[in-house]
């Protein structure tokens, strides 16, 4: 018998596809120890080590990780509040070249070795173990995926590798490959494996990596590399070694054809050529597709949860008027940026005075793509039999004022304008009517500072942001919304207009917005870009996007902007006058974003610590840093 010995912690079993690693566990003392030949040889054994991997899919942001969500412009945290909270996100300087680093041969050693493992030691059925090496093989994939989007080329290590004392530990070290290479070994091991994972395709919950997961990786690598390829910018090079960071010398063609290709493959063979809900576009149809499990055909891979394992996502995120506990909500608020990809907002007439409106909510009618209200929570919009009570003060009547009415604002929700208020040396007496809504906005934490709320990810459920039960929402990795943008925008590159145009069609036809809403003069990559941000938002795109486009540096540029600094928008109730009790907006700069955005152009790929420069000479440090 093999003498090594492994030591498995299981510390999570996703979703009801895996059994539950508790009835052995919880057996063993923690000085017991398994024989390889004892756990490869056990499907419970092999599936919690799989759940841990599961368990330890890298992202920037998920249901146990909001934070950094708020780091770049779409969403504002709008939470904890401290000095050292807002610095690192609401007053942040500049963008730290360690910023989003992911770097993790621990993981990957993990997945080499259940690979060789299963290949000698396992005498399970030949198909059994070729599913599970699938797996494993998908993890260390993704896993070096999500490492070249932040460090560009990496060590290629794809065998375990032991010291043994007095060895020349020079043999052990390895150089970085190219970005390229990386791309090409992700989507070569996705190619070999996405027929043997069939054998997932009908995991409840799609917790495990499948066939459309393989190819849906396939298409998003394909895809980033091809846009790296056509959009890097000279600075963005290795002196000391060319081709680890900025895919130079790549023909971008081939890396958009076989995006395609992947992204068809999907689109015909899982999909039907069909997006959930798209014959019946509405915010709650676009909202089930995400975040609904029942019968649902959009999701490919996700990270799901139960109720041995929840989540406090809508614990943290849910609107104030709406909450089942307390001391909660609001850490993420959209930003009046992201609400207006959807459709411009009319808060002034052309003469510059305030639009009136007869109802807070009013504002927002004219704007047909149902994501909007899917993805956001906007003034008197319902949810959870509650409706968003946002009003930031009132606007007094005054005609010898700039404008025409003195602003005023209180410091507490739910509070009504009564007493005397002085504006500039000028009294003006309450009505008695509301002054703050139950939800803000307001300049403090668990409130909206934005003027909106999180609608995504966000769980209806009776009991599910209470901190006791929790929320069972998966978080998507992959779907068909993204696929179907994947397939525009590679086409589009391609010249293959036709084709282009139907995709993203699609994706707008189920948004609401008609099945031929866009021309062949609508393709262009900045237009496809904001069809992403508005399709994906808060699923761990907008950044990657903006990266991998060569984009950030020009948009998030230090200065204050409108593209730098987070807005909000205010509804005002109007006293006296001949508009009595409706409503105007103003669009300010929220209160707690005190610093415009700052990615600096070494940001696109983050610095290798120093600790890992030092033990492998031959690795070299990303530009720019």
């Amino acid at each position: 018998m093999k003498k090594s010995l492994l030591y498995i912690l299981c510390s999570v079993a996703l979703g009801t596809s895996f059994t539950a690693c508790d009835n052995w566990v919880g057996d063993t003392e923690p000085t017991d120890f398994l024989t390889s030949e004892q756990v490869w040889n056990d499907n419970t054994l092999i599936e919690g080590v799989l759940a841990e991997l599961y368990n330890d899919v890298a992202t920037n942001g998920n249901m146990d990780n909001d934070v950094n969500h708020s780091l770049f412009d779409d969403f504002m945290w709008c939470g904890l509040m401290n000095q050292d909270v807002e610095s690192a996100r609401n007053q942040m300087v500049a963008y730290s070249y360690d910023e989003f680093r992911y770097y993790d041969y621990a993981y990957i050693y993990k997945c080499n070795q259940a690979i060789e493992s299963l290949a000698t030691v396992s005498q399970l059925a030949d198909d059994t173990k070729a599913l599970y090496t699938a797996e494993f093989r998908f993890l260390r994939a993704y896993a070096y995926f999500q490492m070249c989007i932040r460090m560009g080329g990496v060590p290629l290590v794809t065998e375990t590798q032991s010291y043994t004392p007095g060895m020349d530990v020079t043999e052990l070290q390895k150089p970085r490959e190219s970005e390229a290479n990386i791309y090409k070994f992700v989507y070569e091991e996705c190619m070999d494996i996405e027929a043997t994972l069939k054998g997932n395709n009908g995991v409840t919950n799609k917790s495990r990596a499948n066939q459309w997961a393989a190819l849906a990786l396939a298409s998003r690598s394909m895809l980033y590399a091809g846009s790296i390829a056509k959009y890097n910018i000279t600075a963005v090079r290795s002196v000391e070694q060319p081709g680890v960071v900025g895919m130079e010398g790549e023909d971008p063609t081939d890396y958009y054809t076989k995006s395609l290709a992947a992204s068809e493959r999907i689109i015909s063979e899982f999909a039907n050529n069909t997006l959930q809900g798209i014959d019946n576009p509405s915010s709650d149809n676009f909202y089930n597709a995400i975040c609904s499990k029942d019968n649902n055909t959009e999701v490919l891979w996700t990270k799901d949860y139960n109720a041995s394992k929840f989540h406090t996502f809508s614990f943290a995120n849910i609107a104030q008027s709406m909450n089942e506990d307390n001391d909660n909500g609001s850490d993420l608020c959209p930003t009046l940026q992201l609400v207006e990809t959807y459709g411009a907002l009319q808060d002034k007439n052309p003469d510059g005075s305030y639009r009136v409106y007869t109802t807070r909510g009013e504002i927002f009618n004219p704007i047909q793509d149902v994501r909007l209200k899917g993805t956001c929570l906007v003034p008197d919009q319902e949810f959870k039999g509650a409706t968003l009570d946002v009003q930031a003060g009132v606007a007094v009547y005054d005609p010898s004022v700039e404008k025409g009415y003195a602003l005023i604002e209180g410091s507490d929700p739910k509070s009504t304008f009564t007493g005397e208020y002085t504006v500039n040396n000028k009294k003006y007496t309450g009505d008695g009517g509301t002054l703050v809504g139950n939800d803000g906005p307001l300049n403090r934490a668990t409130y909206t500072n934005t003027g909106f709320n999180l609608h995504k990810f966000v769980d209806e459920t009776a009991g599910s942001s209470a901190r006791g039960q929790g929320s069972y929402i998966w978080y998507v990795y992959f779907r068909m919304g993204e696929i179907y943008l994947n397939a525009a925008e590679a086409a589009m590159e391609l010249g293959q207009t036709s084709k282009a145009l139907t995709y993203v069609n699609k994706v707008r036809q189920r948004a609401g917005l008609g099945a031929n809403s866009w021309s062949a003069s609508d393709l262009t990559i900045d237009n496809m870009l904001n069809e992403r941000r508005r399709e994906l938002a808060l699923e761990d795109h907008r950044l990657w996007d903006m990266k991998r486009l060569r984009k950030a540096h020009g948009v998030w540029n230090g200065v204050e902007s409108e593209n730098t600094m987070l807005y909000a928008l205010y509804p005002y109730r109007i006293v006296g006058g001949p508009d009595n009790n409706k409503f105007i907006y103003v669009r300010k700069v929220a209160p707690r974003f005190l610093a415009p955005r700052n990615f600096r152009v070494g940001n696109y790929y983050t610095a290798f610590e120093q600790d890992v420069l030092d033990k492998n000479p031959k690795l070299v440090q990303n530009p720019n840093m």
